[in-house]
């Protein structure tokens, strides 16, 4: 692909997306209320619930603080899968005939015949596939 095109196609994602972002705006907006009671009721709601949400740790200690280590602790292992991530690109982008050399070589496949032809007859008799039981008929 040439840089232009490169450029064309960026140029026509940034479009798309102030597109989409001017589409959610417009259903957000048509969904606020029009009544003058009703926005006082919505915008009492709003600041209520950022309220209970700015306080939560004040009333639930332990949970904030268990909240806190599981969050470090999905920080951590998302860092250590990002570090395993660019490690592996980095070494197969670097490597690519040792990555070749690293394949173990192909098992042969048997070629005996005793091996071959060991169903029994009755595993090679179809399931039985009936018609259903059918009741108050």
């Amino acid at each position: 692909m040439l840089a232009a095109e490169k450029e064309h196609a960026a140029q026509q994602g940034t479009a798309m997306f102030f597109i989409r972002m001017a589409f959610w705006l417009g259903v957000a907006v048509m969904l606020l209320p029009t009544d003058a009671q009703q926005q006082a009721r919505l915008y009492s709601t709003a600041v209520h619930a950022v309220e209970r949400a700015s306080t939560f740790c004040d009333r639930n200690a332990r949970t904030c603080e268990m909240g806190g280590q599981a969050w470090a602790a999905f920080l951590k292992k998302a860092e250590f899968g990002a570090r395993l991530l660019g490690d592996m690109l980095s070494s197969s982008s670097r490597q690519p005939e040792t990555a070749a050399l690293a394949t173990p070589p192909r098992q042969k496949v048997s070629t005996r015949t005793d091996v071959q032809n060991t169903l029994l007859p009755t595993d090679l008799q179809p399931t039985w596939r009936g018609p259903s039981a059918r009741s108050g008929i």
